[in-house]
């Protein structure tokens, strides 16, 4: 053993870090990995070799297919193993990596997918999530991630100024955005029947009083709302879904319609729901609008911001958001259209102390002071002294638990990827990529409209563009009826994706099949645009030739 090793032995108090990256190299050296035989790597030589993986990987999605070839069927036969009785190599793994998993992937990443809301992620938010693994903080709790609550509440601060939401919002980081448009109906219940679970002593259930709430949202919006009413114990015909207008936008006097026929019938409409950004078109309800309905019939105010939020970075687009600073609650989803891997959401709430009593829980284990009312903690600490709230704002100085603002108890650093990015990014150049993806969309449509054989669909309003291919014949009328239409269009979806030279989905619109292009890479340009109407235009050409 060495005479450093020696001096360790004899004293076990060691400084934080290692004095110099000489010994840092050694540490390394020293401490293999895993089983300590002599080919597994350690920590240093593993997080080169990963890497290398990554950079592969990122440089070779061009020249690969968009699709994996095979079938669910021969991609579970490939990975058919027993559990592993004895470990593998490092290096092994890394190789096996390379064979099996790469080329089975859909290349998110590629300038030729234009799926769902899935971004080419920025590198220092790739990076980040291992600094976050690394550090494997749980940021329910302040004590156990200190940094990692300022970080957060500093990335909240952000997104709430961002959204002009006042003084005294605040919100959480979710794992993505159904998990924030969930905890906004509850929020909303809590609010319509007048309780939340601070309220320790209140152990009657809501009874009846949950049966007459009604809640309302577009036909054209997210399935997590389905699944919300579900899980927080409302009837699924609680649930208004309120046509559309015709550029896929709830339909307003409608929505009037239906609150006042639900107050007719003695129910309490608890909450409306505003879409900025649909998932199949893009298209962004009135929320000023939606604003005045929601003052006009007392209900709580939700936005779901899950992929249009971030136009608000820009200050061409913004304005499209208008009225989203009157929302309670938005919920927003950075791991779309902030260019962030997965998993990063968020819901922001406009009365945050409000979120916290709405989740407020003391467990025993957590031997933090408990925090009282903000409004009342404002002029009374207890000790008859005013006490003045922190200049530097909401929960600015509070020694904040994450797991009392929300669903999720244990929680990754999901903050951390946001924070890094935004400091090393900044608004401007986020603004000037969302800005680009929906010019780049309107090209795509205006390249579209010049194909007599395609008709565009929806308002193109933000980074998607819907159209359906509908053949013409010699006298220029259809050639085919809507049902064989439809066929075809999932068939050309089909025939590009099973080639491998691009990727987009289809949808249904006014019940018809259309396809769907979401333009969604910071890398993307408009040659990849004309790449992509060409690719289009063959596929097309190809059916009608078999």
């Amino acid at each position: 053993m060495s005479a450093k090793r020696d001096e360790e032995k004899s004293n076990p108090v060691r400084p934080v870090f290692p004095v110099s990256a000489e010994e840092s190299a050694a540490e390394s050296r020293d401490r293999p990995l895993g089983d300590n035989t002599a080919d597994d790597p350690g920590l240093r030589e593993m997080g080169y070799a990963m890497v290398d993986l990554i950079v592969e990987y990122l440089n070779g999605l061009e020249g690969r297919r968009v699709y994996g070839p095979l079938s669910p069927a021969g991609m579970d036969d490939m990975f058919e193993e027993t559990l592993p009785e004895e470990g593998t190599p490092f290096l092994d793994l890394v190789q096996d990596f390379r064979t099996r998993v790469f080329p089975n992937t859909m290349a998110i990443g590629s300038r030729r997918y234009f799926g769902m809301m899935n971004p080419a992620p920025l590198p220092v938010a790739v990076f980040s999530e291992a600094l976050c693994s690394a550090m494997n903080q749980n940021t329910a709790s302040w004590r156990h991630a200190p940094s990692g609550t300022a970080i957060e509440k500093r990335v909240i601060r952000w997104l709430c100024d961002m959204f002009g939401l006042p003084e005294g919002s605040f919100g959480t980081m979710t794992d993505g955005g159904s998990l924030a448009n969930i905890t906004g109906l509850k929020l909303a219940i809590n609010r319509a029947l007048g309780r939340d679970l601070s309220q320790v002593d209140n152990l009657e259930g809501p009874g009846s009083e949950m049966a007459q709430l009604t809640f309302y949202v577009s036909g054209q919006a997210h399935y997590s709302f389905d699944k919300a009413v579900d899980l927080l114990g409302i009837g699924r015909g609680q649930l208004r879904k309120i046509p559309h207008d015709d550029i896929f936008r709830i339909d307003l006097q409608a929505l009037d319609d239906s609150l006042r026929q639900d107050i007719e019938n003695g129910l309490k409409p608890a909450c409306i729901i505003g879409v900025a950004g649909t998932t199949n078109t893009g298209s962004i309800d009135k929320l000023d609008k939606l604003a005045e309905l929601a003052r006009k019939y007392d209900c709580w105010f939700h936005v779901d911001a899950a992929y249009g939020g971030a136009v608000i970075l820009s200050e061409m687009y913004g304005p499209m958001l208008r009225g989203i600073e009157r929302a309670d609650s938005i919920t927003v989803d950075p791991h779309k259209w902030f260019y962030m891997p997965f998993s990063a959401g968020g819901i922001l709430v406009r009365d945050g102390d409000f979120l916290r009593r709405s989740f407020l829980v003391h467990p025993e284990y957590y031997m933090e002071k408990v925090m009282k009312d903000t409004a009342a903690e404002s002029q009374d600490n207890g000790t008859g002294r005013r006490v003045i709230p922190d200049k530097r704002g909401f929960h600015m100085g509070d020694k904040v638990n994450f797991f009392q603002y929300g669903i999720q108890g244990s929680r990754r650093m999901n903050a951390l990827k946001l924070w890094l990015s935004f400091k090393s990014v900044g608004r401007r150049q986020f603004a000037a990529w969302v800005e680009k993806d929906i010019e780049l969309a309107r090209i795509l449509a205006a390249r579209m409209r010049r194909q007599a054989d395609f008709r565009i669909l929806g308002p193109n309003t933000l980074g998607v563009c819907n159209f359906r291919w509908e053949p013409r014949g010699p006298s220029g009328g259809l050639r085919f009826d809507s049902d064989t239409n439809d066929q075809l269009n999932r068939d050309l979806q089909e025939l590009v994706e099973r080639e491998g030279d691009a990727w987009f989905s289809f949808t249904v619109l006014n019940g018809q099949v259309a396809l769907r292009v979401n333009v969604e890479n910071r890398f993307m340009e408009q040659n990849d645009i004309e790449r992509l109407v060409q690719v289009i235009r063959r596929a097309a050409d190809r059916i009608l030739d078999t």
